[in-house]
């Protein structure tokens, strides 16, 4: 093969993977987001603040559990998690800064990364090994759990602190 062949076909490559992560983080990010305040907010207004934190864990984790399995079985870096793995084995700039960051200690790797994603991402993101979709062992079961618990605790106060302020607004205005 030419050259001008192997930098067409890497041009290709990389092209064909930023379709997928402009797709893949554009979609996921826009069904997170209604989750997040449409879908909790509607549970929390529906049901109750308790009812309501209830059920929002419960769906979490099955959403979560089943985006994982999806991972998983398509075998795919739609969210470039596998690619951001891949640099820490790097030795340049970036690689070191991933591999930092990471190597920080699980529990704050996994507290800043709960706080702005969720248990699907930082399960994923903390898996050993890149590009392996290998389910999950004991250790990505407490990384979930863990996760799952924090960002749900993050988002019922949240929504759940805003909706009562916007009631209390409403009363004193009305």
């Amino acid at each position: 093969m030419n050259p001008v062949n192997i930098i067409l076909n890497k041009h290709k490559m990389f092209l064909s993977k930023i379709k997928l992560w402009v797709t893949g983080i554009g979609l996921y990010y826009t069904l997170t987001w209604l989750y997040d305040y449409v879908m909790v907010s509607f549970l929390l207004i529906y049901f109750g603040f308790l009812r309501g934190s209830i059920i929002v864990f419960i769906s979490s984790i099955l959403v979560d559990l089943v985006t994982i399995r999806l991972y998983d079985y398509w075998k795919k870096d739609w969210l470039a998690l596998e690619t951001i793995k891949d640099l820490e084995n790097k030795n340049n700039f970036i690689g070191k800064i991933f591999k930092w960051v990471h190597g920080k200690g699980s529990v704050l790797t996994i507290v800043i990364l709960s706080l702005t994603s969720n248990a699907f991402v930082v399960t994923a993101y903390m898996r050993k090994g890149s590009y392996e979709y290998n389910g999950m062992g004991k250790r990505d079961w407490i990384v979930f759990l863990t996760s799952s618990v924090l960002i749900n605790l993050y988002w019922i106060f949240v929504v759940g602190g805003g909706i009562e302020l916007f009631r209390y607004l409403k009363n004193i205005l009305l």
